[in-house]
């Protein structure tokens, strides 16, 4: 059986920075953001398809249906997609290196790495892997290395995006009230400029 469509749809509105109530005041039937949750989690949740192509066409997206047989050969196209294998540790080593002022945690970086890389079809491999420990006897800026670290697939193609989005993490600065804050917009490489 295919996944959840509710799954993607919630995928969606969260690559669009949409918070279900705003789904849900956009719909020409109104529902509650309950509804939306509902759709988005319960795979036995009484939708109508029609329901279903309103929150879709909000989010700026179409269902289309369709009937496949079980037992049709996979094309070559479908099953040799690059991705790669990659961990928070990276991420954070990068960030670490490039922006040794940044605020924010290890434990922060990685989670919103994830949170950013899994709506773009990022597949956790391992939840938290053991990073190995460095030699006593270094010093400087290892002591913010993670000791642990998610490790996840994703496509070659989205590095650059996930680079970006990293940059932007690393530019992270605290206000005056002391919170911890992350720059909206594009970063402009150095090499771009």
């Amino acid at each position: 059986m295919a996944e959840w469509i509710g799954r993607e749809l919630e995928r969606l509105r969260k690559l669009r920075g949409l918070r279900r109530e705003d789904v849900a005041a956009q719909l020409t039937e109104p529902v509650s953001p309950s509804t939306i949750r509902n759709i988005e989690h319960d795979e036995s949740y009484n939708v109508s398809l029609a329901l279903l192509r309103q929150i879709a066409a909000v989010l700026g997206a179409r269902i289309n249906v369709a009937c496949e047989s079980l037992d049709a050969p996979v094309t070559e196209d479908e099953t040799q997609s690059t991705t790669r294998l990659i961990d928070n540790e990276y991420f954070i080593s990068y960030i670490r290196s490039k922006y040794p002022e940044c605020p924010l945690t290890n434990s922060q970086i990685g989670r919103r790495m994830w949170d950013f890389a899994k709506p773009r079809g990022a597949e956790m491999m391992n939840g938290r892997k053991q990073m190995k420990k460095l030699p006593a006897t270094t010093t400087g800026a290892n002591y913010r290395l993670p000791s642990h670290a998610a490790e996840y697939r994703v496509r070659e193609s989205d590095l650059d995006l996930l680079h970006s989005f990293a940059d932007r993490l690393g530019r992270a600065f605290r206000d005056e009230k002391g919170r911890v804050l992350v720059p909206v917009g594009p970063v402009i490489r150095q090499e771009q400029l």
